[in-house]
């Protein structure tokens, strides 16, 4: 009688793991993941499509082995985050940046949780390394650089292949800023002749080239995952700026590579904290944790981020999302400060 009770039991566990697993995706479990977010200021879909033709080589082989997202928007675009009180909790980054990293669509303290935050829990090293010096508040990552021009896009892949093989840090969060620097106007991200596309060309794609190759030479490439885009888009002036009032402000461009990832693939949607979501996930982490400030309502603080189960492989086309943002910039034209943004998203997210 032992016999068939204990095949029973075992027979239960395993169809629980596998419902497990079938609700969180069909992705390996992946030893010591290496999980990257290289962001590249402001670049959208017409300038990846424009660099990869011009010649941005190893980016397009990283997208053919990868998941495109179809349609990406960031959480506000505005160039401070300012809350009703006046209060900046985030300094000078804008919520695009601050919502990668929490997995929120709402920022009402610097006391949420985040990837790096997690990473510690965990006991693995993480580097946050980006050419501006509105960076400086994202104190939770081990290693932070930040700056201006004097951060070339060179010393931020530097600084996070330094940390990757002298610290054996697995999380890094690594922002090319200078494209920016090269910026005419939107008739740039067409055009494969212009200062921007060439930058694209010249220096980005040769960037991602040199950090795929010190990985292969740490012997972890293929334990890593890669999450390729941008923060924001750009407006619609010569200036290089991005306002909430216009949506190439909005919709920009977000990409996954790495082990259990499709291969080849698009997604129709994803939105900024899903980004967080997914980076946490592929590092092996328990879920984040939201806003961690009590004073905070739960309704507010939580973490509201999708996990997007059909990046994988075995996974679906296409999963129920949301879409805050999107359904934000359907009902009208968006305002010009963070907070006409952060009062859609309470009513949406309370609905």
């Amino acid at each position: 009688m032992k016999r068939p009770l204990f095949a029973l039991f075992v027979l239960l566990v395993v169809g629980a793991a596998s419902a497990l697993v079938a609700q969180r995706g069909a992705a390996p479990k992946v030893a010591n993941p290496v999980v990257i977010q290289f962001m590249v200021d402001g670049i959208d879909q017409n300038s990846v499509r424009t660099a990869i033709a011009a010649g941005a080589t190893t980016l397009g082989t990283l997208l053919k082995q990868g998941v495109t997202v179809e349609t990406y928007y960031c959480t506000s675009p505005a160039a401070r985050l300012d809350l009703p009180d006046g209060s900046r909790p985030w300094g000078g980054s804008t919520s695009s940046n601050v919502a990668m990293h929490t997995g929120t669509h709402l920022f009402e303290s610097y006391n949420i949780d985040d990837i790096f935050l997690s990473a510690r829990r965990a006991g693995i090293k993480s580097v946050f390394a980006g050419g501006s010096r509105n960076y400086a508040i994202f104190k939770n990552a081990d290693f932070l650089y930040y700056g201006g021009d004097e951060l070339t896009d060179e010393i931020v892949v530097d600084k996070g292949l330094q940390h990757l093989t002298k610290d054996n840090a697995r999380l890094l969060r690594l922002h090319l800023q200078l494209i920016r620097n090269a910026w005419k106007g939107p008739s740039d991200t067409t055009n494969p002749k212009s200062d921007y596309i060439q930058y694209f060309v010249k220096t980005v794609d040769p960037q991602l080239a040199r950090l795929i190759a010190g990985l292969k030479s740490a012997g972890v490439w293929d334990r890593t995952y890669i999450i390729f885009g941008s923060d924001h888009g750009m407006g619609q002036t010569s200036q290089s700026g991005h306002p909430p009032s216009v949506l190439s402000s909005w919709r920009t461009f977000m990409a996954f590579y790495g082990p259990g990832v499709k291969r080849g693939a698009t997604i129709p949607y994803a939105e900024g904290p899903d980004v967080a979501v997914m980076t946490n996930y592929f590092l092996g982490q328990p879920a984040l944790k939201g806003h961690l400030d009590p004073k905070v309502p739960a309704k507010l603080g939580r973490v509201s981020g999708v996990f997007l189960e059909n990046v994988l492989e075995g996974g679906p086309a296409d999963v129920k999302h949301p879409r805050y943002i999107e359904r934000y910039l359907k009902s009208g034209p968006p305002g010009e400060a963070y907070v006409d943004y952060r009062a859609a998203m309470i009513k949406l997210m309370s609905e």
